[in-house]
């Protein structure tokens, strides 16, 4: 049985990634779950079958070992730039726009 970690998981919207040993990835559907809850981060076994189009979507999947709660792990977006900031960066770049010519 393959083993990997659960990359990202949406269970408002029912399904998520596994990220496979082998660095592939891997659909997980939330009704192949069988009513156990993931989170990113979890450890994971579980069957790989080929879907349309060379596709792999992982069933029969257990948990072996479960993240932290509070696991940062998974994608995290930055906070947008302030007003400042965007200022100076365009600033900047009218300045070395200036320094060309």
């Amino acid at each position: 049985m393959p083993t990997g970690h659960v990359k990202v998981f949406n269970a408002d919207r029912n399904f998520g990634f596994i990220t496979v040993e082998d660095g592939s990835e891997a659909y997980v559907s939330g009704d192949d779950l069988g009513g156990i809850a993931l989170r990113t981060g979890d450890e994971v076994e579980f069957e790989l079958a080929d879907v349309e189009k060379g596709r792999k979507r992982a069933t029969g999947i257990s948990v072996t070992k479960q993240a932290p709660a509070d696991n940062p792990v998974g994608r995290t977006m930055a906070p947008p730039p302030s007003w400042d900031q965007l200022e100076e960066q365009e600033r900047q770049r009218r300045m070395a726009r200036r320094r060309r010519r």
